[in-house]
C-alpha cells in the first residue's frame, strides 16, 4: 500500500528548500534551482518553506479524499444499477484525481516565483551544463545505486517473468538496461566532477 512516510515528506520539503541558496545574511531563490537568482531574507525563505509544507499536507489529504470519493461513487453506481462501474470510467476518475493533485503540487512549488515576480534578479539563470553539475552534486551514489538495483529487479516482478526473452517482454529488459546504463554514466560523471575539484 502506498504510504507517504516521514522520509518522503522530508525529501519533498528539502527538494523545495534546495531552491534557496545561502547568500550572506540572506538567500538566493532560483526557481527549480535554475532560474535567475532573486535575493530573499531568511525570514522570507522560512515562510515559503512553511507554506509549502502546509500546502503539501493539504495535497496529501486531497489525494486521499479524492480516492475516497471515487470509491464512494463506484459503490453508489454498483448499488443503484446492479452492475460494476466500467473500467474506463474508473481509470478516468482516478486519472482526474492524479492530474488535479499534480497540478496543485506544481502550483504550490511555484508560489515563491509568483510572489517574487516583480523583484529584480541579481544574476542570470543557470546554463544546462551548470544545472547538470548542480544535480550531480546533490545526487548521492546511494540514490544511483538504488535506481540501478530497482531497474535490475523490476522485470522479474512482472507477471510475464517466465517469458522475459520472448515477445514484448523483451522491451522491459531493454528499458531496465537503459536505466542501469544511465545510472552508471551519472555515477561516472559525478566521480569525474568530484575528482576535478581536488
Amino acid at each position: 500500500m502506498w504510504h507517504f512516510g516521514a522520509d518522503n515528506w522530508a525529501e519533498s520539503r528539502q527538494f523545495f528548500a534546495d531552491q534557496f541558496e545561502p547568500d550572506g545574511d540572506g538567500y538566493l531563490y532560483r526557481r527549480s534551482q535554475k532560474g535567475a537568482p532573486i535575493h530573499v531574507s531568511a525570514e522570507e525563505r522560512q515562510r515559503f518553506i512553511d507554506d509549502y509544507a502546509r500546502r503539501l499536507r493539504y495535497s496529501m489529504w486531497g489525494i486521499v479524499g479524492g480516492l475516497m470519493v471515487v470509491i464512494a461513487l463506484s459503490l453508489w453506481w454498483t448499488l443503484s444499477t446492479a452492475s460494476e462501474l466500467p473500467d474506463a470510467a474508473m481509470y478516468v476518475a482516478i486519472g482526474a484525481v492524479a492530474v488535479a493533485c499534480v497540478a496543485y503540487a506544481m502550483w504550490i512549488r511555484g508560489a515563491p516565483a509568483r510572489e517574487l515576480a516583480r523583484r529584480t534578479p541579481v544574476g542570470r539563470e543557470r546554463t544546462p551544463e551548470e544545472m547538470r553539475r548542480v544535480l550531480l552534486a546533490r545526487t548521492t551514489y546511494g540514490h544511483l545505486a538504488a535506481l540501478a538495483l530497482t531497474a535490475a529487479i523490476f522485470p522479474f516482478t512482472l507477471r510475464s517473468q517466465q517469458h522475459l526473452l520472448h515477445g514484448w517482454s523483451r522491451l522491459w529488459l531493454g528499458f531496465s538496461a537503459i536505466v542501469i546504463m544511465l545510472a552508471a554514466v551519472a555515477a561516472f560523471r559525478k566521480w569525474r566532477m568530484e575528482r576535478g575539484r581536488h
